[in-house]
């Protein structure tokens, strides 16, 4: 009797209908993840998009702050004008105020007399060093125990041709060799911060030192005086090889008292008439006032610089505006 012959079943295999269902869960699940990601990327555009606009809108809302305070400051200088015939630091427009509550966050303004300092742009009149100013500057930069002579870096600086003055001037020859090379400007300062680029200045020491003491803006074919009511201690010494810190203290507590109405009135005082001989380019009012105002709206932080002149009439222009961020 012959055995029993087993026959052999084929491999099983699963049906494919469970290889389908695990297909389509993967493309659900892919189909899912990325919805979910166009979702997440629709809705962070949208957040930003949202704040960029409510940054704008905070930004215009600050900007229309600061033109604002720049009228309100133009009327006080022009009522200044009316009611005064010279400017010193007791009076309206000097006083620093707090920062004003408004719609939406604060703004802030302060109002500085640029007739002040020694602006070095008036270094410089018609391509001609202007003699007064380059005393004066001598004068202070001596008395700031810096080298009197870095008042030839500034007229190289401003002054149209390419001459180095002797000994200590510099034009492009000495700018175009520096690690990072520039050229010289060949026109007046359009801000103080410029002078950071030129011979003498570049440390942060010698510049800070000055600053309190200088400025730097455009005359437009107007002159710059002194206003010895505002000056400081520094640029009153200026004045004078004989004047004197104490003497220099005096006057600053005299016009504190009683500002100085002319400058008959300032020569009077101790004897000037003999320490300074020569009052040009010296006044007891003031044409050219900068001011700095912090408006902050929101997320929006500005400040604003203008410089405003102001004609004999009382007439005020702004001859320069700018602006940043904080």
């Amino acid at each position: 009797m012959m055995p029993r012959q087993h026959k052999s079943r084929p491999p099983y295999r699963r049906p494919a209908i469970r290889q389908q269902r695990g297909v389509a869960i993967i493309t659900a699940l892919l189909i899912v993840t990325i919805a979910a990601t166009i979702s997440i990327t629709i809705s962070t555009r949208l957040q930003l998009d949202v704040r960029r606009t409510a940054n704008m809108i905070a930004q215009d809302h600050a900007m229309f702050y600061l033109l604002a305070a720049e009228e309100w400051s133009q009327r006080i200088l022009r009522q200044d004008k009316k009611t005064s015939k010279s400017d010193n630091l007791t009076e309206d427009w000097a006083i620093v105020l707090p920062p004003l509550p408004v719609e939406g966050g604060s703004i802030q303004g302060r109002i500085t007399d640029l007739n002040a300092c020694i602006n070095v742009n008036s270094l410089v009149v018609n391509n001609t060093i202007n003699k007064s100013t380059q005393a004066r500057l001598t004068r202070l930069f001596a008395n700031l125990n810096l080298a009197p002579d870095l008042t030839q870096t500034i007229s190289d600086w401003i002054d149209e041709d390419l001459l180095t003055t002797n000994p200590n001037g510099a034009e492009d020859g000495y700018y175009l060799n520096l690690p990072n090379p520039y050229y010289t400007a060949n026109t007046p300062l359009q801000s103080f911060t410029e002078l950071r680029l030129i011979k003498g200045f570049e440390d942060n020491k010698v510049y800070q030192l000055v600053k309190p003491h200088l400025c730097a803006f455009s005359l437009n074919g107007k002159s710059s005086s002194i206003n010895i009511n505002t000056a400081s201690i520094e640029v009153l010494k200026s004045l004078s090889n004989t004047m004197t810190s104490a003497i220099a203290n005096d006057i600053i507590t005299a016009r504190t008292e009683t500002p100085f109405e002319t400058l008959a009135d300032f020569t009077r005082f101790s004897n000037l008439d003999t320490i300074i001989k020569n009052t040009k380019n010296l006044t007891t009012s003031s044409d050219f006032f900068l001011l700095q105002t912090t408006a902050r709206i929101g997320h929006a932080n500005l400040v604003m610089y203008s410089i405003i002149f102001r004609e004999e009439s009382g007439k005020t222009n702004v001859i320069y505006r700018s602006q940043r961020t904080l």
